[in-house]
């Protein structure tokens, strides 16, 4: 099993696995319980666990992106982009403008996509790409999309409040442990 699966499967980053391998830092007791679980497994079960392995380098990692969006039927001359972070199924993020989203991300085993689900509240007198204003009281909508793994980037058109909008993630890094 290379590093990188091993990262995956017990979701720590490929540069925790490579400092316990080269001995920069101790192996974990429970990690290397595991390690001695996986040496044990018969075939057919250890072949289960690399599936399931393989299944996960689809799934978009848990991090810090950045997102980059444009409208596709509104001419406006500037997308705009914001910051998310990504963590056990949630987002959390922010736009330059002061506009900040929440929301969830899953993976679709079946057609091997990430859905991801987020309402964003616009500040009053907010103008996104697609040309809606929020006015004075601001607003909330939901902004819907579908994406590959962003490794490190992905490019999708999602629906943002009813209109389509191209968006493209980049991958910037981990999370701290």
């Amino acid at each position: 099993m290379k590093q990188s699966e091993f990262a995956r499967l017990i979701e720590v980053s490929p540069r925790t696995v490579s400092f316990w391998a080269t001995g920069e830092s101790s192996l974990p007791g429970p990690v290397a319980a595991y390690l001695r679980v996986l040496a044990m497994l018969p075939p057919a079960s250890l072949s289960d666990e690399l599936r399931r392995v393989k299944g996960r380098a689809k799934m978009l990692d848990e991090g810090l992106y950045n997102v980059e969006y444009r409208s596709t039927c509104v001419e406006m001359p500037d997308g705009g982009n914001a910051l998310a972070v990504l963590r056990n199924g949630k987002i959390l993020g922010s736009d330059r403008w002061g506009g900040v989203f929440m929301g969830s991300y899953d993976f679709d085993h079946a057609m091997e996509r990430n859905s991801v689900h987020l309402r964003m509240n616009i500040p009053p007198e907010g103008v996104l790409v697609t040309g809606f204003h929020a006015g004075e009281e601001g607003a909330t909508i939901d902004i819907v999309g579908s994406f590959e793994r962003a490794a490190p980037v992905t490019m999708a058109t999602a629906n943002v409040g009813g209109f389509p909008v191209e968006v493209t993630m980049t991958y910037l890094g981990p999370l701290p442990n």
